[in-house]
């Protein structure tokens, strides 16, 4: 793992894989920035307009969720994770984050994290690791909030989702999707509950991604649509991304005293069906 400097001079390390792959994580959020298969090409979508600034979250790549999602519940939108500061272990290919007083001020418990990357040719498993050092249980919510770069939105698919119940983030309201994959051109904000360990693909014109999980019980797909709104995404920017991650959302995972607990998130690129 090899330290370099980042988009807008932030502090980044680089993965490198035998093949020429390359993964590139932001110090700031343990954020993936990039992530490039054997054959040089971008897989995640990064914002032109994405901030850099130490108490923002960056926009694209795979922010971290933890140990809230979204404004459900009494904490800051989505966790401060996305906006610490995480420590490095090259040694490992893992980024470290511990409790602080600054984390502390917005959810009071003591913690240990541990964001881990295995890189192949094709290939991307992260890893997070919740640990409780304290005496006293504490729960929470993640995910990988995870921006896969696709030609245009439009005409990309989410397939292996059909007939499901999932919770319409616009509405606050449970619905059943149909026996359809999942298309997109308007906003599409769905938390899919009790998926477990099942795949879904993305098929985005020449190549397709395979999103696999462990140990993650949901699955959330996000597209804001245009209309959007957002300040740091292009107007356009709707059109070159799909967000599929694998979340702890509809429940929090409760962690006693001493207690540890391992989720993966695991892409896989390969030519469309």
């Amino acid at each position: 793992m090899e330290k370099i400097e980042g988009p807008g001079g932030i502090e980044c390390y680089q993965i490198t894989h035998d093949s020429g792959a390359e993964a590139t994580i932001a110090r700031h959020g343990g954020h993936l920035i990039s992530w490039k298969t054997a054959d040089g090409s971008e897989q995640l979508y990064l914002s032109p307009l994405a901030d850099f600034a130490p108490d923002k979250a960056i926009r694209g790549g795979v922010p971290i969720i933890f140990p809230q999602f979204s404004d459900h519940g009494p904490f800051g939108r989505h966790g401060f994770a996305r906006k610490s500061e995480w420590n490095p272990v090259p040694a490992e290919n893992s980024f470290a984050l511990v409790a602080s007083m600054e984390t502390r001020d917005e959810w009071p418990h003591d913690f240990d994290l541990k964001l881990g990357f295995d890189l192949g040719a094709d290939k991307l498993t992260m890893s997070l690791t919740v640990k409780n050092p304290s005496d006293a249980p504490f729960e929470f919510h993640t995910a990988f909030h995870t921006y896969l770069w696709v030609d245009e939105a439009g005409a990309t698919e989410v397939v292996g989702l059909e007939d499901r119940l999932f919770l319409n983030e616009s509405t606050g309201k449970l619905e059943t999707g149909p026996d359809a994959p999942i298309s997109f051109g308007t906003e599409i904000d769905r938390a899919y509950f009790d998926v477990g360990d099942k795949a879904v693909s993305l098929i985005r014109g020449k190549s397709s991604v395979l999103a696999e999980a462990e140990n993650f019980p949901d699955l959330v797909v996000w597209n804001p649509g245009p209309n959007h709104g957002i300040g740091d995404l292009p107007e356009d920017g709707w059109e070159k991304f799909v967000c599929i991650e694998a979340a702890q959302t509809e429940t929090r995972r409760t962690l006693a005293p001493g207690q540890s607990w391992t989720g993966r998130q695991i892409l896989t690129i390969s030519s469309a069906p």
